[in-house]
């Protein structure tokens, strides 16, 4: 009976994705420490399992395309081929090439994209690249006269030796020749090499030393050779070695093993292909290290010595979308009809207050009622995704624009750990994807311009994500030249969306850049300009029930903070009577309620405004708002119902508070969404339909107003 590969499609699919972002993700790191070894050695392994898994389902292109990088990568590893900005651009070209031969894959069709030019290009570099210079033997610290090249040292290993090595290059360890120069005249070589041994071996693993230690003594040699397995960077062996006394120099040079030896033969390291440690400074750095790295990237002492195993330690099951959705709506009817067990409950307590049964079945609904809270949670953490699945996206987007424009800008991220509903993670991309177009293209000045105003000549972006409540709070901010409010206001003069009479504050001029087909760009490029970008922006995070705020500061920079609801799924809400309609306001964004006489409302300009304690209130009348009719009925004093989103808060009023009740909310379909004000539908315990309130849209519409 033959196997089906189609039904091992979407495990391949979801592999091959993964070690896709990880060789984005890699081949950037790289880039900023191109002499990190191990993350070569991690690139290589993923490109392997990607053209091995492709082979498998019989995807030639992609493992000609793989294949081609994984010899690249091959030689980046043995140390033959320095990693240089134009290799990296064609490694990403390939993730890229990649992702669109899977995109295909997916939709079941042929792989159609294009790659000869680019396997060209890679073969080509193979062949042709940088070659990296020949090692030369230790010549002491001072000396710059060349001498000859030194032969090849035979360690001799033995198979358990062998396996050693072996074993260390697929768990992203390194390994090193060590040659360690004693100075003249040292009297007890043996005890110097067992205290050189002592400092490695709190750093990693000494598989071999030649001349042996016994040898060592009795020999003429004023230097000993150690093969030596681990996480830490050449540099800091070789300074680690250096503060034994009597040690005159050490060189610590890349070992490979070589595909054709097996694993029972002594293997030697070839000089030529090694990339030893010197106190001279290369001639030529093809990359440029900058000081500071990125706070979502550790240095490369923290990024080596996370043991492999605690990876290998966390234990997680594919489950199809589709499922969690499904389970996600299960959950929902289960609550809705909860609702109205209790609601049965309740009615029938007041026609039979004295029935034994009734009492049993009210007791029953509240234990069913701590059981369902505690099946919703457990449900509601399954449909939660860290935001750094988004953020991953970023550094190679920043890093593109970056060579499109000429600046130098460094993308910090913080907070990608921050967890978020399924369905928000899924739509907030492409508004950051804006926001950050927007730094760049707008904010960070370039170097020149940089240096000149006496900031740094590269320019920093900042990602940021925090729990605020039961809602989160993203930030994007830069440190160029701020929004220019003047050119702003100008710009929304001459197209006519405000008038001179209008006393505008700076904030509120800065929001004129939400509205449909703003920009003031003065060209148009391919990074932005069209006006096509921050109303789209706003549009997606006010469908999403956020909102989105604006801080500039002119020479400063400008930061864009987003808040959004943990989750779309199951609330608390408040319901409220608005004459005979019953409205639900997430509990999440109430702050508070209050009962306000109608002669303590005042109206500046159109918006009616209210004092709380010292501060004023704007209203919104819902039944202004959705042009519901006057009740018949005239009070002297109205509630009003306190919401806010960070430090943004507006009153609603309303005619009466129902009381708290847990909803699931429901898409209105297509054709009703996108109603302002309104984020979607839910059915109460008596069967009734009930709106939920959007209440960033409203928030927003305030701002607008104001």
């Amino acid at each position: 009976m033959g196997i089906d590969l189609d039904d091992f499609l979407e495990f391949y699919l979801l592999d091959s994705q993964e070690q896709v972002e990880k060789l984005g993700s890699g081949l950037l790191q790289l880039e900023r420490d191109g002499e990190n070894i191990s993350l070569v050695n991690d690139l290589f392994r993923s490109a392997h399992s990607l053209k091995g898994a492709s082979g498998t389902m019989g995807f030639t292109p992609i493992v000609e395309l793989t294949h081609a990088a994984e010899d690249l990568l091959d030689k980046m590893r043995q140390g033959k081929m320095l990693v240089t900005n134009e290799i990296i651009d064609v490694l990403l070209a390939v993730t890229d090439k990649v992702k669109m031969m899977l995109a295909q894959v997916e939709q079941r069709s042929d792989i159609l994209v294009d790659y000869g030019d680019l396997t060209s290009q890679m073969k080509t570099i193979t062949e042709t690249g940088a070659l990296v210079q020949k090692s030369k033997p230790f010549v002491g610290r001072n000396q710059v006269e060349e001498q000859e090249e030194k032969p090849g040292i035979d360690f001799a290993l033995s198979p358990e030796e062998t396996g050693t090595v072996s074993e260390a290059a697929f768990t992203s360890k390194s390994v090193y020749w060590l040659n360690v120069a004693l100075e003249p005249n040292t009297m007890m070589k043996a005890v110097r090499a067992v205290m050189v041994i002592q400092r490695l071996e709190l750093l990693g693993n000494v598989v071999k030393i030649i001349p042996s230690i016994d040898e060592l003594e009795v020999c003429e040699a004023l230097e000993f050779n150690i093969l030596f397995v681990t996480n830490e960077s050449q540099k800091d062996i070789r300074a680690d070695i250096l503060e034994v006394s009597e040690i005159y120099d050490a060189q610590v040079t890349n070992y490979t093993l070589p595909e054709s030896d097996a694993p029972e033969i002594g293997l030697t390291v070839q000089a030529e292909e090694a990339n030893p440690v010197r106190t001279e400074k290369n001639v030529e750095e093809p990359i440029q290290m900058g000081r500071s790295k990125q706070a979502n990237q550790p240095t490369e002492q923290n990024t080596n010595i996370q043991p492999q195993k605690d990876i290998n330690q966390v234990h997680t099951i594919r489950v199809d979308t589709a499922r969690m959705d499904n389970l996600i709506n299960l959950v929902g009817e289960m609550v809705i009809t909860r609702t109205r067990l209790v609601k049965i409950g309740q009615d029938l307590q007041t026609e039979n207050q004295s029935d034994p049964l009734v009492a049993s079945l009210n007791e029953a609904n509240v234990y069913l009622g701590r059981l369902m809270n505690d099946l919703q949670e457990s449900v509601m953490r399954l449909r939660m995704v860290p935001i750094g699945t988004v953020f991953s996206r970023y550094p190679r987007l920043v890093r593109d624009f970056c060579r499109k424009t000429g600046k130098r800008i460094e993308l910090v991220i913080h907070g990608e750990e921050t967890e978020l509903d399924k369905t928000v993670i899924e739509m907030i991309g492409d508004p950051l994807t804006h926001i950050i177009r927007n730094s760049v293209d707008h904010g960070i000045e370039a170097p020149e311009e940089r240096l000149t105003v006496g900031k740094s000549g590269v320019g920093t972006i900042t990602l940021d994500a925090y729990h605020e409540g039961n809602h989160i709070a993203i930030i994007v901010s830069d440190d160029g030249s701020g929004l220019n409010i003047d050119k702003i206001y100008k710009k929304a003069l001459e197209k006519g969306l405000v008038s001179e009479r209008e006393g505008l504050s700076e904030s509120d001029i800065a929001n004129l850049i939400f509205l449909p087909g703003f920009s003031t760009a003065d060209q148009v490029t391919d990074i932005s300009g069209r006006g096509v970008g921050m109303d789209v922006v706003k549009k997606a995070i006010t469908n999403l029930g956020g909102i989105i705020d604006i801080k500039t500061s002119k020479g400063v920079g400008t930061s864009m903070i987003i808040r959004l609801p943990l989750t779309l799924a199951i609330i608390q809400a408040l319901l409220v009577e608005v004459g005979k309609e019953t409205y639900a306001v997430p509990l999440s964004s109430v702050v508070e309620t209050l009962l306000v006489n109608k002669r303590d409302i005042k109206s500046v300009g159109s918006l009616p405004m209210v004092q709380l304690r010292g501060n004023t209130l704007p209203l919104i009348s819902l039944k202004q708002k959705f042009d519901l009719p006057e009740s018949e009925t005239i009070n002297e004093e109205v509630y009003v119902v306190v919401v806010g989103l960070g430090d943004k808060t507006v009153g609603i009023i309303v005619d009466e508070l129902q009381g708290q009740q847990e909803v699931v909310i429901k898409s209105l379909g297509d054709y009703l969404n996108g109603l302002p004000g309104i984020a979607g539908a839910t059915i109460l315990g008596d069967g009734k339909v009930t709106l939920i309130l959007d209440i960033g849209s409203l928030l927003q519409d305030i701002l607008i107003k104001r």
